[in-house]
């Protein structure tokens, strides 16, 4: 995934109240082209990149300073440095007014974000640069995410569809993997090592992301902190996979049929079906 890309899943977060599944490719090419631009008068470093990619806010404030910019070109902000309720339903009209479920997250956005314009900001005013931060806070914490353990499972059988092309396996073998058994085959560990890296709970590098791990355990915590404990129980475990060394490197292959055992073997000792 592109910087830019990565940058846009950070900075529009709010869009998840809207569009879950595939956005659409308008939409997504407006975004990236306001990113870009912003990015040409608040550039951020790769660590701030890395904190809004898990749903916080380096200290520095550059990066609230591009998530005002993007905001305001995108109508959700104004010029007053405030959440633009207008804004936010012109934008979402825009590209969903066919869709009531979509227009209804929109509201439900405004409603449970809408208090951010009651902060006092009086470090930058106008420029937006802090509710900004505030803005994108509230969707972190109000959008709605939280999965069963049914709803992952089904999600991460579709990222292992899509990885299909790249890396076709027999059929058996794909049987054999949703019936929880560890693969031996090279092209089944490879399929795996995709798919981990689609979602993110494998690094670019082929190791097993520790903080991906505590954040998805956050979002689909639903309000039970036992939960969210035990979730996180499970990736200190599972991150000892990181200690193991491989003959395939980067590939993550071999390391993510590691990954794959800990979690079958870990997971329902914790409390979660899989």
């Amino acid at each position: 995934m592109s910087t830019v890309l990565k940058l846009v899943l950070c900075a529009f977060i709010f869009i998840r109240f809207f569009v879950q599944g595939d956005p659409i490719d308008e939409l997504k090419q407006t975004y990236m082209n306001i990113v870009k631009e912003c990015l040409t008068k608040y550039p951020v470093t790769s660590e701030e990149m890395e904190h809004m990619k898990n749903g916080t806010l380096s200290k520095s404030g550059q990066a609230n300073c591009l998530l005002a910019c993007a905001y305001r070109k995108t109508g959700m902000m104004d010029e007053a440095g405030m959440l633009s309720l207008e804004g936010v339903n012109k934008a979402t009209g825009m590209y969903f007014s066919n869709n009531p479920e979509k227009m209804k997250k929109a509201e439900e956005f405004i409603e449970a974000c809408k208090g951010v314009n009651e902060e006092e900001v009086n470090d930058d005013g106008d420029k937006g640069c802090t509710r900004a931060a505030l803005i994108f806070r509230c969707t972190i914490e109000k959008a709605p995410g939280a999965k069963t353990d049914e709803e992952i499972k089904a999600d991460f059988i579709k990222i292992v569809t899509q990885c299909l092309p790249d890396h076709p396996v027999d059929m058996n073998e794909l049987t054999k993997l949703q019936m929880l058994v560890v693969p031996k085959k090279t092209e089944v560990k490879c399929l795996l090592a995709c798919a981990y890296k689609k979602e993110g709970i494998m690094s670019s590098k082929g190791m097993y992301d520790l903080q991906h791990a505590y954040k998805i355990a956050e979002e689909n915590k639903n309000g039970d902190e036992k939960r969210l404990e035990n979730a996180k129980k499970l990736a200190d475990i599972c991150v000892k996979v990181n200690d193991v060394e491989v003959s395939d490197g980067e590939k993550g292959c071999e390391r993510s049929a590691l990954m794959f055992k800990c979690l079958v073997e870990n997971a329902p000792k914790l409390g979660f079906k899989v």
